[in-house]
Order: C-alpha cells, then structure tokens, then sequence
C-alpha cells in the first residue's frame, strides 16, 4: 500500500518541471505522484502524460494559499509532501522521512535538510542557511524531534528554519490540515504563520539532518519576488513581534533581511 504522496505545485511553464518530476519518480520508496496547478496548459499536460502522473487544475488567480490548500484537498495517502516544481528531491527522501515518522505515534510533520541550486549547481552554504541549521540544533539539541509546545515555539523565534518544500505531513494526525485563509494577504510568511500555529498542537516535529532537497534558487522563485519590496521584511517584523519586544524584533527582521539578499538574483 503507498503511504505517500507527492502534490507537484506547478506554476505557469517552469523548465524545472520535468527535472522535478523525474526526482520523484526515483524515489527508492514508491510514492502517489500528481501535479496540482491553476495555471493549465500544454507545457504542463505534456509533461503528466510524458510522466503518467495525473493533474489537478483549481481557479486561477486565487493566490499562493489557496493553489497550496487545493493541491492538500487532493491527497488520498496518509502522509503528503507539496513537491515545488523548480526542487529536485534526493533519492531516499520519502524513505527515510516515512521511516523517521513512524519511529512515533505523535509525530506531525517531518522535514529534512537542504541545499540551494543556483545557474544548476550546488552554491555554497550561504548565511542564512547557517543560521537555520543552528537554530534547529539549538532547539532540538539532544533528540532530531520535540513534542513540547514550549520547545516548538521557540524553534521558530528567531526565523523560520523549516523550509516547505522539505516537509512531510502526516495528515492522520493532521486531518482536514488547510493553510489559514486569513494569511492570504502575508504571503511571505504564510509558512512561518502556519508553523508556529501548529508548534501549538498536541504532536511532535521531526527532523533529519540531511541533505535530501536541493532548492532551486532563481529570480522567479518567491523568495526571490519577495525582496523586489519591502513586503518580507515588513512581514518577518510583525512574526518576530509575536516572540519579541518590538526593538528586538526590528533587529532580528533587518539580519534575516540582510541575509535574503543571498537569494536575490537579478
């Protein structure tokens, strides 16, 4: 029985897809494979039906939140991870996170490390990423996993070091699991919102300290978009006000600022 699934998130014709796609399909563990987009077209079925993975199409122009929400609606496996088209998943893993899951019965989401892609090789580590790999060894110090809300809180004070695309959910003690509606105007926070409301529940975030993504870094990426205004800081300032008095906030926003031009690619 296929416990996993993975929902391709596709967006208009990225020529990252195919190379996607392929990633998953050589998984050593047999995973549920479809795409799920707003934006249909030729590009994209040619790409299914070369593949023999199934597509999804949902309302264009109802945002980020919503195409994410849609492409959760269509999972019929217990775990589901939201594949971003321009990502190149390692071989083992949806092997190794079903298998770090289920050493628990609590566990509500698993996610990995990662590296970034950029002009198609492996960049070295930047800052930003260092900062996110110590703040998950500083708040999960002795095991990969916490279940305490106090600890999973904390994780996220200092930024978001969970990074989406690497995430596995368990949708058994996740049922019905929707990113909020009322997070579609904070966009580039809409992760880090939907984290630290979840760090809340009863359950357990699990971690692997692997490289098994490789994120593609480009000037389309949302992370990339982000920084063409002041819109992420603005919102990393009003996420670090919930952990901090506002001077400190205002500190921590304009380092994790600094630390995103590494993505910004012109």
């Amino acid at each position: 029985m296929i416990k996993h699934s993975f929902g391709v998130l596709a967006y208009k014709d990225s020529p990252y897809l195919a190379e996607c796609i392929e990633s998953l399909i050589n998984q050593t563990a047999k995973s549920h494979i479809y795409i799920s987009t707003s934006t249909p077209s030729e590009y994209i079925s040619n790409i299914a039906k070369k593949y023999g993975v199934e597509v999804y199409v949902t309302e264009t122009g109802k945002g980020v939140l919503h195409d994410n929400n849609f492409a959760l609606q269509q999972a019929k496996t217990k775990y589901i991870t939201l594949a971003h088209q321009d990502d190149i998943y390692l071989p083992e893993y949806a092997e190794e996170c079903i298998a770090s899951t289920e050493k628990f019965k609590d566990t509500l989401i698993c996610f990995t490390n990662y590296s970034e892609l950029m002009d198609g090789k492996e960049r070295p580590i930047t800052l930003l990423i260092k900062i996110k790999r110590l703040m998950i060894r500083l708040f999960m110090p002795f095991n990969a996993n916490t279940k305490s809300k106090f600890w999973k809180t904390r994780l996220l004070s200092f930024g978001n070091p969970i990074s989406a695309p690497t995430i596995m959910y368990n949708l058994e003690m996740l049922p019905g699991f929707q990113f909020p509606l009322e997070l579609a105007d904070r966009p580039n926070t809409i992760d880090w919102e939907t984290w630290f409301t979840m760090a809340k529940k009863k359950g357990r975030f699990v971690y692997i300290n692997k490289i098994s993504l490789h994120r593609r870094i480009h000037a389309d990426s949302l992370t990339s978009l982000g920084l063409e205004d002041d819109s992420r800081y603005l919102e990393d300032l009003n996420m670090f006000k919930k952990f901090w008095p506002s001077f400190i906030a205002e500190i921590l926003a304009k380092v994790y600022a600094n630390g995103y031009k590494s993505n910004s690619k012109k």
